[in-house]
């Protein structure tokens, strides 16, 4: 039987994102390296995977992305932003 960690850690293996990636799409407060810490945190049962995160990893996996996603941010802007395209 998988835990919601498993599923956060295979989710993230389908999407072929890294952990930035991951925290970013699911709009986790922090600086980069905290948030990233805390999908690995996630991910190795260290720290609970709520109901709503595991909803949307849910939703991303079905192709939703939220409001202003890029995978291709464009230059000087990594990966998984969320940012709002500019114009």
């Amino acid at each position: 039987m998988t835990t919601p960690a498993d599923e956060l850690r295979i989710a993230r293996q389908i999407l072929d994102w890294d952990p930035l990636t991951m925290a970013r799409a699911l709009r986790l407060a922090g600086t980069p390296e905290k948030q990233a810490a805390r999908i690995l945190h996630m991910e190795a049962g260290k720290r609970d995977v709520s109901g709503p995160v595991q909803v949307a990893v849910e939703a991303l996996l079905s192709g939703w992305r939220p409001h202003g996603w890029s995978e291709d941010p464009g230059p000087g802007r990594g990966p998984g932003t969320g940012s709002p395209p500019q114009g």
